[in-house]
């Protein structure tokens, strides 16, 4: 397991929690939150690595650093069934996943071949009270749970390579309030405001980099939608769905090629 939210978030623990009641489980994560990092790795400067008393091992650098030097260095070898990521503090939905740390952390394990599983929480509920906090957790790392358990969906995963499947949970204080699980395509919604423009204190301009998408998508506006087999992420996650998206890496498009190849280089 890996994060970009670092070793101490909620979301980490967790996750560990439930799956350690399923599997052995070993976690390596940034010491640092290092959301929107994507799949950087730390090849200037050198990392170091702590062990926490819960067991985990907290590194000085990005996921995909983590994943890198676990499955190089550190458990060269084990052979893991699987790398799953999360579970992240917000959710990875469309273009997000380009830059999202989580998911560069699991795109970063099938690069190097292990199957893996990104999985985000979406919603507010997670930035309530501590313990709301938790509990949102919990529900979503029971789902996570459940979904390894209950479908065959690792031995799917197992059988796609350059795949990372895509795992976004609605955030609900009662798991009774998901509707169940949506195979779907990744959205693509506009920025509400990509860059926030502020002076701070000693009067410099200063800019705040923002995903924050804007509210197109609402549950009610998906209701009739429901049985589309094709739903994108968010319109699943707005009806209230768990949304399974197969994100296809290292893959150059046959018609790209037969378009290029008609160029004149």
């Amino acid at each position: 397991m890996s994060n970009d939210d670092g070793v101490y978030a909620p979301g980490l623990l967790a996750l560990y929690q439930a799956l350690s009641t399923i599997a052995e489980v070993i976690v390596v994560a940034p010491n640092t939150e290092q959301s929107g990092c994507a799949s950087a790795l730390s090849i200037t400067t050198p990392l170091h690595i702590h062990q926490l008393p819960s067991g985990f091992m907290g590194v000085n650098g990005t996921p995909a650093d983590c994943i890198y030097l676990a499955l190089n260095e550190l458990y060269p070898e084990t052979d893991f069934d699987c790398v799953i990521t999360g579970i992240n503090s917000g959710a990875n939905l469309g273009q997000d996943v380009l830059f999202s740390g989580t998911f560069g952390a699991a795109l970063t394990a099938q690069l190097l071949g292990v199957p893996a599983i990104a999985t985000s929480l979406a919603g507010g509920g997670i930035k309530g009270s501590e313990q709301e906090c938790e509990r949102h957790y919990q529900i979503a790392a029971n789902e996570i749970v459940k979904l390894l358990t209950e479908t065959s969906i690792l031995n799917i995963c197992k059988n796609l390579p350059y795949h990372v499947l895509n795992v976004n949970i609605p955030d609900v204080s009662d798991a009774d309030n998901i509707k169940g699980r949506k195979i779907t395509t990744l959205g693509h919604n506009q920025i509400a405001r990509p860059v926030h423009h502020v002076v701070d204190p000693r009067g410099r301009d200063a800019y705040w980099l923002s995903l924050r998408k804007r509210q197109d998508v609402l549950a009610d506006d998906v209701d009739a939608q429901e049985t589309i087999i094709n739903m994108t992420d968010d319109q699943a996650v707005a009806a209230g769905y768990i949304s399974l998206s197969p994100v296809r890496l290292h893959h150059t498009p046959v018609a790209a090629l037969d378009k290029l190849s008609a160029l004149v280089l």
